[in-house]
């Protein structure tokens, strides 16, 4: 039962990131993704807790000359449009009980980047990145405003375009680098539920 809510709880997060990014960045009556590119975010400090009113930075500082997974072949992919992710916060709070409103939990920082405009807030908060010296960057300070046991999602970028070129597309993964993810608070929803190879996911405790 607790492998069955936890596999329906992931697969909504999912499709819900995955309709986000589908209404957000497409271009209607163009071609499908034509490259694929990996950008790294990292959260520090990389503590598995925190205290009520401390600071998680979320931060991107990627160049904007990619490898392309689909060639291996770098591409200056310079001007993306709407490149950017979603964020969005669950709180664990016991078996097979989880809150997917965590957002509202928090207060979001936005250093750079800039945030765009939702309706459910509470459920996601989406950004795009800044483009600063031949570089993709993004940095958001997250200020707990409770205590809890907390699981973020972040969202891949689909058809990002560029602006002197709106047909080309790429999709861009965007993963956890360099940052202990924690993955055992996990069980606090789903015990004997082990994660792994969950990039886009990161845990934290706040006290």
């Amino acid at each position: 039962m607790a492998i069955k809510k936890y596999r329906t709880f992931v697969l909504l997060v999912f499709l819900g990131l995955v309709n986000l990014q589908f209404e957000c960045n497409k271009k209607i009556g163009c071609a499908e993704n034509v490259y694929s590119f990996e950008l790294d975010i990292k959260a520090y400090p990389d503590k598995d807790s925190i205290n009520v009113g401390d600071t998680i930075w979320l931060e991107v500082n990627s160049p904007t000359t990619l490898k392309d997974f689909r060639s291996g072949s770098m591409v200056d992919y310079s001007g993306a449009k709407n490149l950017g992710t979603a964020i969005g916060i669950a709180e664990l709070i016991s078996v097979n009980v989880t809150n997917t409103e965590g957002n509202s939990f928090f207060k979001y920082n936005i250093v750079t980047g800039t945030e765009l405009p939702r309706s459910d807030s509470n459920r996601f908060r989406e950004f795009n990145f800044a483009e600063v010296n031949q570089k993709y960057q993004f940095k958001l300070a997250l200020i707990p405003l409770k205590k809890g046991i907390f699981k973020l999602f972040i969202s891949n970028a689909a058809n990002v375009y560029r602006k002197n070129d709106g047909c080309t597309k790429a999709g861009f993964g965007i993963s956890f680098k360099d940052t202990d993810q924690h993955f055992y608070f996990n069980e606090v929803s789903f015990p004997g539920i082990i994660l792994s190879g969950q990039n886009g996911v990161y845990l934290f405790k706040v006290k």
